[in-house]
């Protein structure tokens, strides 16, 4: 059991740690959320082990307890898992390939780090951009093209208000790993994530990891997941689904009160963005467990888990159509039909993508984003958050065709009001901003900062609380560059 000892400025100090090197957390409060973020490979954990996934943010009432990266595969035969659960296989650090050891943990720069395009020269809790640690691998704009890092000319990728960086790798096996005693699978990980304060249609933090197999050996099977506790209020009234076209797995109130919520709880999920590399670049199980029933005990267990089985190893069968699937419980709860969850109590869920074999050097990119709405009943907050996921997550390529010329193309609906859709077409890989600035030139936000491929776009915009109007968006893609109007009608 993790003992913490000490708590100084976002840095937690565990016992028998070497170089007494603390694990580092940052918040990520940009919108309706508040949650903290640790370089470990743990999230929507509080300080001295709390929940820590609140929301609305200033509250005090959480929706999730403990969230956390699942990674597994195969070395030979050899089952490898490293995870975040409650204690954790990573620490924050590099994995050095020529000598197959991990390193950094030791070294204070490896740590979370935060900006945000407000504070340039720093403020609040952001770092200043200069400190954006690029060498570690965290994105950045090269905007003179010169390959050196210049800051303010220069300035690190904001796709939200605000964004973290963290390098971990799961090379250290010592006091803090959890249920899994494998050997590592020698993964180095680079975490980015963002939140936006105009988030569409439902308060959302993103995720995208970056995994890179620093192992000499092919992994084989590779997976990777998000573990949640969800504790929607009180934690032993909650049910859980999943949605196998949307790719999301969800928990909700299991009574139409909740003792901290009141007459209407919310509704939380995890959705799978993209896995690159992946031939289908999607979710491939999603489940949820009833601790001691379902939950995994030991790394085979949750190696099983990880590739949408259940922990004894057999496939879930749906008792509707009798078929082996790996989305338990996908029925719905709003029409009332098909496989859903019964006897509310706790719940855990996971959700994540089976990339198949990772040769060594490769790296997997996984991409995930919570999200929470609140509907009109415990139950319609399940469609809610439904009907939100594809606005989520909004930044999407929707063509495999490259286009044929750049095209900025007029928002729709227009007038609008609240929220409304921009599309557009880029024809070279580079730098893509997204801006809206209001009739006097004043910049409003900054909808996409963001290195591109050749593809055909679309990003909501959500007006939230600015007044009637008439507002420019304005794209930029290298030197080409356009701007049109919308009006805002409230």
């Amino acid at each position: 059991m993790l003992m913490i000892v000490m708590l100084i400025s976002g840095v937690v100090f565990f016992r028998d740690m070497p170089e007494e090197r603390g694990i580092t957390y940052r918040s990520l409060d940009a919108n309706n959320i508040r949650t903290y973020v640790w370089d470990a490979g743990m999230f929507d954990r509080g300080n001295g082990g709390v929940a820590g996934f609140s929301w609305p943010k200033e509250s005090n009432t959480y929706a999730i307890y403990f969230s956390g990266l699942w990674i597994s595969c195969k070395v030979s035969d050899s089952i490898r898992v490293s995870e975040g659960y409650y204690n954790t296989n990573f620490r924050a650090g590099y994995f050095d390939f020529l000598t197959q050891s991990p390193k950094g943990f030791d070294d204070s720069l490896y740590r979370m780090y935060k900006v945000s395009p407000q504070f340039p020269n720093g403020g609040g809790d952001s770092d200043p951009w200069i400190k954006w640690p690029v060498n570690q691998g965290a994105p950045w704009v090269d905007v003179n093209n010169n390959g050196v890092y210049e800051p303010p000319t220069d300035y690190p990728v904001m796709k939200g208000d605000q964004n973290l960086f963290c390098t971990f790798n799961d090379g250290y096996r010592d006091s803090l790993q959890s249920l899994s005693a494998t050997l590592p699978l020698r993964a180095e990980v680079h975490m980015y994530a963002y939140a936006r304060a105009n988030s569409p249609c439902a308060d959302a933090i993103h995720y995208e990891w970056s995994i890179i197999n620093k192992g000499r050996s092919q992994w084989t099977d590779f997976s990777a997941g998000i573990f949640s506790d969800i504790d929607l209020g009180t934690s032993n009234n909650d049910l859980a689904g999943t949605d196998s076209a949307l790719g999301l797995v969800y928990g909700y109130n299991g009574t139409p009160t909740d003792p901290i919520y009141g007459a209407i709880p919310p509704a939380v999920g995890i959705v799978v963005k993209s896995a690159e590399g992946h031939s289908n670049n999607r979710a491939d199980f999603a489940s949820r467990w009833r601790c001691p029933f379902d939950c995994p005990t030991d790394s085979l267990e949750m190696y099983r888990v990880l590739h949408g089985l259940r922990i004894s190893g057999e496939s879930w069968i749906n008792p509707y159509t009798n078929q082996a699937t790996k989305f338990a419980f996908s029925g719905n709860p709003v029409t009332q039909t098909g496989w859903r969850d019964s006897l509310p109590g706790e719940r855990y869920v996971i959700i994540g993508s089976i990339f198949g074999n990772v040769p060594s050097l490769d790296t997997i990119q996984f991409s995930t984003t919570s999200l929470i709405k609140r509907g009109t009943s415990n139950i319609n907050s399940i469609a809610e958050l439904k009907n939100c996921v594809n606005s989520v997550i909004n930044v999407s390529n929707n063509s495999e065709n490259v286009p044929a010329k750049f095209i900025l193309h007029q928002n729709y609906p227009n007038p609008f009001n609240p929220s409304t859709t921009i599309k557009f077409e880029i024809i070279e890989t580079g730098v893509v901003s997204l801006k809206i600035y209001d009739m006097l030139g004043r910049e409003v936000t900054e909808l996409i900062s963001a290195r591109l491929s050749p593809g055909t776009y679309s990003e909501e915009f959500n007006s939230g609380n600015l007044p009637s109007g008439a507002y420019f968006y304005r794209l930029q893609s290298g030197e080409q560059v356009k701007t049109m109007k919308m009006l805002l009608l409230k």
